[in-house]
């Protein structure tokens, strides 16, 4: 992992994390993410810190970060671990391919048919069989699988065909499976930093970015970038995860309730993103964005050779897996 830079923010909680917690004193558990304040993810984590406050008598104080305080994407937090600028994280499926590449499938095009899907997978044996293998493999512990949303491309006119993404100037978040999505699609992927995206599709730097629906919304790209493309190329999520070693060190009789509490953050932010997209839809319509219908099964069919090649690290095996649950 690359060297962190540290800003005063950082350094602060890093003397903050490093004070040793004396009788009358609540355990800090630091959570770092990029998302905004207004998001259901973190009003998640913000309803998680609550019901740790309350259940477990005021011993843990959780402190949320969010909007990219403490590293610029998901990864960049978790390699926080290190340092103790954080303690836990949201960590996309796609950071996972330097982490523990067979996760990464989670952020593979047309992986997913749909929401039901997803679902699937996230309740499947498989999908515990390789948490538990990352766990093993990683030094991170997981509490839970934080859906993020369908992922649809935005531009300035509609895609009708393959052939419009030729050659198409895309923001993407700096995630290999992502670049390489957009390149086996003909498209010139450009990795800018989430809290830019709006700047440089006002400035036309890209023609064009992907991102689920509440997301849109949040940071209201459709007021740069007004066609929604319904591609739904990725079903995005997020796992919930902190550090292995801050884990093992908190009491064990306190783990299990701090377990139930991740877990059950992890199962409202989907409830509310599954609502929230369906719902956004007639939202967005009614503030003049255009939905344009894709043909999935054509992009679909045209990526799926690459989960069969060496082009996509899981391998067509794990793809075949997945593609058999229902």
């Amino acid at each position: 992992m690359r060297k962190i830079r540290f800003s005063p923010l950082r350094f602060a909680i890093v003397l903050l994390a490093c004070v040793v917690t004396a009788p009358g004193y609540a355990e800090t558990i630091i959570f770092g993410h990029i998302l905004d304040d207004s998001t259901a993810h973190n009003q998640g984590i913000v309803w998680a810190a609550k019901q740790i406050d309350s259940q477990l008598g005021g011993r843990y104080q959780l402190q949320v970060f969010p909007r990219g305080q403490l590293g610029k994407t998901d990864a960049e937090v978790v390699e926080g671990f290190k340092y103790g600028t954080a303690n836990m994280a949201y960590l996309s499926f796609g950071h996972l391919l330097n982490i523990y590449p067979p996760l990464a499938i989670g952020a593979g095009p047309y992986v997913f048919r749909d929401f039901d899907h997803w679902r699937a997978f996230r309740d499947s044996a498989l999908f515990q069989e390789l948490v538990t293998d990352m766990e093993q493999k990683t030094g991170l512990k997981t509490f839970g699988l934080a859906y993020y949303g369908e992922r649809h491309v935005t531009t300035h006119t509609p895609l009708r065909s393959l052939d419009d993404f030729k050659g198409l100037v895309i923001r993407v978040p700096n995630i290999p499976t992502m670049i390489l999505t957009f390149r086996a699609l003909g498209a010139r992927p450009v990795p800018i930093p989430f809290k830019e995206t709006y700047q440089a599709l006002k400035a036309k730097i890209v023609d064009a970015q992907e991102n689920p629906l509440p997301t849109m919304r949040a940071m209201r790209f459709y007021e740069v970038s007004p066609v929604v493309n319904l591609t739904s190329h990725i079903l995005d999520a997020q796992l919930i995860v902190m550090d292995a070693k801050f884990w093992n060190s908190l009491p064990a009789a306190d783990r299990p309730m701090l377990a139930r509490i991740f877990g059950e953050a992890a199962q409202r932010v989907t409830q509310d993103v599954r609502q929230e997209e369906l719902a956004l839809r007639q939202t967005l319509s009614e503030q003049g964005v255009t939905f344009n219908e894709v043909d999935r099964a054509a992009l679909a069919a045209a990526l799926r050779p690459f989960h069969h090649s060496d082009y996509f690290p899981w391998g067509g095996e794990l793809y075949d897996r997945i593609q058999t649950l229902h």
